[in-house]
């Protein structure tokens, strides 16, 4: 793990625990917003429409949460395989300026465009 400085290693440790955090802030949030609140009133179909619609958000929130846990989880891994910082693609270094950016990035920017490009 030497292409990087330790100051810079801490730098990017820092950065995924702090996205860590708040995703597991937004879930909570999104946790405590799911509890449906006590009906007074018989529902109509606007309100099981939205009520529909809310429960949909929530579910691709919900989705989009655990996937960025996910991505955290596989960029400690790879720090610990010391294979943190290299494209999947093409094995050169991602810079640390694009780590800092993302820090779970798995691929130098030319090859993740080049993915992006491909699946558009």
């Amino acid at each position: 793990m030497s292409r990087f400085t330790e100051a810079q290693w801490e730098r990017l440790r820092s950065l995924l625990d702090e996205q860590d955090a708040r995703v597991q802030r937004q879930l909570s949030a999104l946790g405590a917003s799911a509890v449906p609140l006590p009906r007074e009133a018989p529902f109509e179909n606007a309100d099981l429409a939205d009520e529909e619609a809310g429960d949909q958000t929530n579910d691709v929130m919900l989705a989009r949460y655990r996937s960025e846990l996910e991505q955290l989880d596989a960029a400690r891994e790879r720090m610990q395989q010391h294979s943190y910082g290299i494209c999947v693609d093409c094995g050169e270094a991602i810079p640390f300026l694009r780590l800092q950016a993302q820090p779970t990035a798995m691929r130098c920017l030319p090859c993740q465009t080049a993915r992006e490009r491909r699946w558009a």
